[in-house]
């Protein structure tokens, strides 16, 4: 294989937008002699003749002009590569590989997503959403860039980050007994069917440790996976569900209404991130992002749902 002068190249490639050996020596600040030199040498190099000698005049062969064309193409691939790096720099390009809990991911991240990819439009996504559990394995392994979910007691090599505190609200069919209240307390939900959620270890622990001081059975439990699932479950009649605000507030309207919840208690959302290597520039351009809009969204929860 022919190894190439890349200093010759460029007096070959100057020689061609000049048009001549002295228009060529102007742009690259040498002696005529100088790149008179480096053309004959790449001629010897390539075995053929590039130009033409016809009374001091340079005329590109056609294996010249051919010549000449692969370069353009190679110095437009060098350009792109450059202009790439610069855009990775300015977190202008990459991909983001973030993995959501459901109660995240369906109703306050799409927004946010949304707005971001706006503001970064050669930047890609990947948002799998899946249960807190599912999200530090993945993560702590590498095949996600950064997490969103209920913290992990027993996770191993993440770190785990408070993100916001979305608190926990009563969801009731809008013709219930309760919408004459303005708070609806852990004793106030006698005699109701009762949605809960499969999948929150920490929603069963608080909610029916709350449940059993006040000696409250329900009276029957309809199991879910989303708090999506169970507000739309409330919205026909099926029963109370003790929700984050969130979701909440999305269905409240003609069959779903929502009162705070008494104990006070939240969803603790947090970000997981691998302790052993950093996400990428623009992962973690997103991030900080993502803590703006948790605090301003955590700033705007109403106290009650007239406010």
């Amino acid at each position: 294989m022919t190894q190439l002068n890349i200093r010759q190249v460029e007096v070959f490639k100057a020689v061609m937008e000049a048009g001549s050996v002295t228009g060529a020596a102007k742009l690259l600040n040498l002696a005529q002699p100088s790149v008179t030199k480096h053309l004959r040498n790449l001629e010897r190099t390539l075995a053929m003749l590039l130009f033409q000698r016809s009374r001091n005049r340079l005329i590109p062969t056609p294996e010249g002009r051919a010549f000449h064309d692969q370069i353009e193409r190679t110095y437009l691939g060098l350009d792109h590569l450059s202009r790439f790096a610069d855009d990775l720099r300015n977190d202008r390009q990459g991909e983001i590989l973030l993995a959501a809990m459901p109660l995240i991911a369906h109703s306050w991240l799409p927004e946010i997503v949304a707005d971001f990819l706006a503001r970064h439009p050669d930047v890609s996504m990947s948002l799998p959403v899946r249960s807190s559990r599912w999200i530090a394995d993945w993560v702590a392994a590498g095949r996600v860039d950064f997490g969103i979910g209920l913290a992990m007691d027993d996770a191993r090599g993440i770190r785990q980050e408070l993100l916001m505190k979305v608190p926990l609200v009563c969801a009731f069919p809008a013709a219930h007994r309760l919408a004459r209240q303005r708070r609806v307390a852990a004793a106030d939900l006698s005699g109701d069917s009762l949605i809960s959620f499969s999948n929150f270890d920490h929603w069963r622990l608080t909610v029916e440790t709350a449940l059993k001081e006040q000696h409250i059975v329900p009276r029957r439990r309809i199991d879910t996976f989303t708090t999506y699932t169970a507000c739309d479950l409330v919205s026909r009649g099926v029963g109370v569900a003790v929700v984050d605000i969130v979701t909440a507030m999305k269905y409240a309207g003609d069959a779903l209404a929502w009162r705070p919840f008494e104990p006070r208690l939240t969803f603790d959302i947090h970000l997981m991130q691998a302790r052993h290597w950093q996400v990428p520039r623009i992962a973690g351009t997103f991030i900080a992002f993502l803590k703006e809009k948790a605090a301003a969204t955590g700033r705007a929860f109403p106290a009650s749902p007239d406010t």
